[in-house]
């Protein structure tokens, strides 16, 4: 007669985490530095913008207004509530992830923030709630993803204006001045989903600059975004706020392309972290003039022969999350 299999107990089953995002896909995307590649010990679960009681040990979020809807306060409170409520019946600790310009006072996220049993922040000058349960975690880079990839070849003078989900906000600004740069061989390439709204405005720019400009607006594989960056000497993206923006600039690191963004305590210290000549900052308005400028800073600065990314692997930041979610589940005697 065989023994019995000795039941699991709390602690040797794998921890259950849903996660409030799509589930991992093959482009690079915020999620990933989330669940890693091979790791062990947790069971992720995904749910997009509706919460759907269930089962779990945690569950995490990052986008409260997918969660919360955009309807009138009284109606995010309502829904924050429920939420939580759903949450508490089953003794499931909340984390939230918080970014740079999350809005915090609203009644519905303190309904959040006050039930919530750990925070998660991507640089040192986000604002917390609590800081005593908050822990930072770098935004990871890709570059193991890549390895394999077909590579594409850097084009001098090609500045890139590369966007994952808001084409416009990337390119509308460069369109417009780039017509009056003094910069002799550089040329504007915007890539990104189709958005019609910027197809009268590129035509205006390929017109006024005898063809120096140049646009792709459809949904592209990963493969040829790869390529896309790789073929540009300089990246300019629009700011670094959202998630899908950091996963850009990650993305542009990890391809070892220099970046050209506006000031912002983020982009500030990022530039520091991974070394002189990778990330140009600018104030104010993007003109002729400020690109003229950013792009000779890209030209003439001494940088080593990549990004300093030490720590921001994908596999590092999975274990750092795990271990944020396996506190968050002890506080509530999970």
């Amino acid at each position: 007669m065989l023994p019995a299999t000795p039941r699991p107990d709390a602690d040797s089953r794998p921890l259950r985490v849903l996660v409030g995002h799509r589930p991992p896909a093959p482009k690079v995307r915020y999620v990933d530095q989330i669940v890693g590649d091979e790791l062990s010990g947790v069971d992720f679960g995904f749910f997009g913008a509706a919460y759907r009681d269930q089962d779990a040990d945690v569950v995490h979020v990052h986008d409260l207004d997918a969660l919360l809807g955009e309807g009138k306060d009284p109606d995010r409170v309502a829904a924050a509530e429920e939420f939580i409520a759903a949450l508490t019946s089953r003794s499931i600790a909340l984390v939230q992830t918080l970014l740079p310009r999350d809005p915090r006072d609203t009644p519905a996220h303190q309904v959040l923030d006050r039930a919530t049993n750990a925070f998660i922040i991507l640089d040192e000058d986000t604002a917390t709630p609590d800081p005593e349960i908050t822990t930072l975690i770098p935004h990871a880079h890709f570059r193991d993803r890549f390895l394999g990839y077909p590579r594409g070849e850097r084009i001098q003078g090609r500045v890139l204006c590369v966007s994952r989900t808001d084409t416009a906000r990337s390119a509308e600004a460069p369109l417009k001045v780039f017509s009056v740069v003094d910069t002799a061989d550089l040329t504007l390439r915007v890539v990104g989903e189709e958005d019609p709204d910027l197809e009268p405005l590129i035509g205006r720019a390929v017109r006024r600059t005898n063809g120096a400009v140049s646009a792709r607006l459809e949904t592209l594989s990963e493969a040829e975004i790869v390529r896309e960056i790789d073929g540009a000497e300089v990246v300019l993206l629009p700011e670094t706020e959202s998630l899908e923006d950091l996963t850009v600039l990650f993305l542009v690191l990890s391809l070892d392309r220099p970046v050209i963004l506006p000031r912002s305590s983020t982009a500030t210290a990022l530039a520091s972290e991974v070394g002189p000549g990778w990330i140009q900052t600018y104030e104010g308005p993007l003109t002729a003039e400020v690109l003229d400028e950013a792009v000779e800073a890209v030209r003439t600065a001494e940088r080593g022969e990549r990004p300093h990314l030490d720590g921001r692997d994908l596999e590092t930041t999975a274990r750092e999350y795990a271990e944020v979610f396996r506190r968050a589940a002890r506080s509530v005697g999970r």
